[in-house]
């Protein structure tokens, strides 16, 4: 096939001190017509059709949004090594274009130059001494000694630590980290490994390794540490100056993997300070280290300069699997070494990650384990591409708004899944309409949310918001003796939908000794009544006139909007307590200006939605209303973090009553 037949793949340069070696670029000619990026630069316009694949040699060229937008054709990015930190997958992502690695070919090298650090290490072969003899007062390394015309003798006090039955600790157990293992075997070390997922039983016991679930364990009993994990947000900085204090004081450290996986701040402090034995490592950050770096001037490490894959066999290899990766996406084949950089998941919108409406930080990595995340602003700057991806949508915080246009920019999607149980901010009828599923999280959120139910009963029976302002008061000198609550143990509790969220609170108020009722669309089975003690009320009216307490706990519905108003509150005992766990009282209840004259001195409310009393809204008298920022679903195990609630009530435009139970 002529040259100019060819696709056209482009590369930083032949030769020079990043150029592609000349062998190199003899082997890519067989399949491609080279474009250097000079000649690229040199005529944009003509070169820019041509080319439809990138090799990446060495880090280089760069890949960034600029060179990705004036290449209309490409469609693949083939590196040559197997970590790809230095590329930003989700941007190419974006562009529709594949990235491929070659971890067949480097796996056996780096797995030897790891064996070779670690033995080098451990026989001391570079180890750097000053003033070994009495002559000299130059620094020294093993080999230097050996072969220095200023040697008399060798010193009797040379001496490393064994390898052989040495604890081998390996902390990335892919295909890098399993041939370091084979290798260990042959020198009787004991081997433990951390990773991801657990290998396979016949796996573990071809080399006769032991999983450790906690990094922790294996860092306190190997007398070798070996680092082969990629470089990732969750392994940046792994290794900082807590699990170098866990490590033996006899321990080595080696790393083969990226320089950033270690904090280097710690190492140079845990090696000065004999935390550790010594380290070996064939990478840093940066490369190369500022000549002024104190980690080289340090005499119990070994550094070399990232020469993992150095090898003349290694660098063909790399090249003939970057070449195969590279044909079979332009041919339309299965890809051998495809990169998943969220090509490969189903995309899911979400509004934007952290920020006032965003997705928390703290919910980003087990999404991005199953999902190819794409935020609001990256689909609309992108909307022809990112809507093919886009599979589903994650509410978080009623965000994004899902209306017609955004339903009909998707064609492939297939569910909304809403974080949290409520879905009355949703049109479900439109969203049936374009067959998409519905799916919200009532299981994740029935205990919190029932806790949060008997937080305000309990904190407004014992007046505690009251009490709160008092105690913290600057003019507080004393407590009135008449600061009296009402009992909860034995009171009678009447429950407004006994659905997950309900039931569990009837079992929380059965340990007060309540007398339950409640008032739900269908009855609970008899075995269910009895467990929590709950009398059935088929007429609601029954169970207010009854309740010294009223939560109400129902979805937002047609039915269920403003459910609770003045002939309802008319029912209820003055010395009752109302708590709405629901929708606020702008929904599920009637409008605040319609509730406030029932509530006499002795009848108190108590809410749990932010918006529960709009701006403008006549404020209750001091004392008479307990309002939360609409917390009833957020504790830590569930979202990781809370929100400030009095930031997100401003933002929400609500005002806070003087009162106010914070959550």
């Amino acid at each position: 096939m002529a040259e100019e037949e060819l696709p056209g793949v482009l590369i930083l340069d032949i030769g020079g001190t990043h150029g592609v070696l000349e062998n190199l670029a003899a082997l890519l000619k067989k399949h491609f017509c080279l474009i250097t990026m000079k000649e690229f630069l040199e005529n944009k316009k003509e070169m820019s059709k041509k080319i439809q694949s990138i090799f990446v040699f060495e880090c280089r060229p760069t890949i960034n949004r600029e060179l990705l937008e004036s290449l209309p054709n490409l469609k693949v990015i083939g590196n040559s090594g197997v970590g790809v930190d230095h590329l930003d997958l989700k941007m190419i992502s974006n562009f529709g274009v594949k990235v491929t690695n070659t971890p067949h070919a480097v796996a056996d090298p780096t797995a030897d130059i790891g064996m070779a650090l670690m033995l080098a290490s451990a026989r001391r072969l570079v180890e750097v001494m000053i003033g070994l003899y009495p002559f000299s007062m130059y620094l020294h390394s093993g080999c230097e000694i050996a072969v220095s015309p200023d040697t008399k003798y060798f010193a009797v006090d040379w001496l490393g630590v064994e390898v052989t039955r040495a604890t081998l600790g390996i902390i990335g157990m892919g295909s890098i980290g399993y041939k370091v293992a084979q290798r260990a075997r042959a020198f009787n070390m004991r081997i433990l490994y951390h990773n991801r997922n657990q290998r396979r039983k016949e796996e573990e016991e071809a080399v006769d390794a032991h999983y450790c679930e906690k990094i922790e364990d294996l860092l306190q009993q190997s007398d070798f540490v070996m680092l082969v994990v990629n470089l990732t947000p969750e392994t940046h900085k792994l290794i900082g100056k807590k699990e170098l204090g866990l490590m033996k004081p006899t321990a080595t450290l080696i790393n083969i993997s990226r320089g950033a996986v270690i904090d280097q701040d710690a190492l140079v402090e845990a090696l000065q300070n004999k935390v550790i034995r010594a380290a070996a490592l064939d990478v840093t950050y940066p490369e190369p280290l500022p000549r002024d770096h104190p980690l080289l001037k340090l005499n119990n490490i070994i550094i070399t300069p990232h020469i993992g894959t150095a090898t003349v066999q290694a660098i063909h290899m790399m090249a003939e699997e970057a070449i195969a990766n590279m044909l079979a996406v332009l041919n339309g084949q299965p890809i051998p070494s495809e990169i998943m950089g969220g090509g490969e998941l189903p995309g899911l919108l979400v509004n934007e990650i952290g920020g006032i409406h965003g997705i928390l930080h703290g919910h980003v990595p087990f999404l991005k384990k199953h999902f190819y995340l794409i935020t609001m602003k990256e689909f609309l700057e992108n909307k022809k591409h990112m809507s093919k991806k886009i599979q589903a949508i994650y509410l978080w915080w009623h965000k994004p708004i899902i209306d017609q246009e955004l339903l009909q920019s998707l064609p492939n999607l297939k569910v909304i899944a809403n974080s949290g149980v409520g879905m009355d901010h949703l049109d479900l009828k439109l969203v049936a309409s374009f067959g998409v599923k519905m799916a919200n999280a009532r299981y994740a959120v029935s205990s919190s949310t029932a806790d949060t139910g008997m937080a305000l009963l309990l904190a407004s029976a014992r007046r505690l918001v009251e009490g709160y302002h008092v105690a913290i008061s600057s003019g507080m000198e004393y407590c009135e003796a008449d600061f009296l609550g009402v009992e909860v143990t034995g009171a009678t509790l009447g429950i407004i939908g006994m659905g997950n969220i309900g039931y569990k609170i009837a079992l929380r108020a059965k340990a007060f000794e309540m007398n339950i009722l409640y008032h739900n669309r269908r009855r609970r089975k008899e075995q269910e009544e009895q467990a929590v003690g709950a009398t059935y009320c088929e007429k609601i009216d029954n169970l207010l006139q009854q309740a010294d307490f009223v939560m109400v706990v129902v979805s937002l519905t047609p039915q269920t909007r403003k459910l609770i108003g003045k002939r309802e509150m008319e029912l209820m005992k003055p010395t009752a307590t109302l708590i709405n766990i629901s929708r606020g009282p702008d929904r599920a209840l009637r409008p605040p200006v319609q509730l406030l004259p029932i509530c006499s001195p002795t009848r108190r409310l108590a809410g749990t939605t932010a918006n529960a009393f709009r701006k403008g809204s006549t404020r209750p008298e001091p004392g008479k209303l307990a309002v939360t920022p609409r917390s009833g679903g957020w504790r830590v195990g569930r979202v990781k973090s809370c929100r400030d609630t009095e930031e997100d009530q401003g933002k929400k435009g609500a005002w806070r009553a003087r009162n106010c139970l914070m959550c």
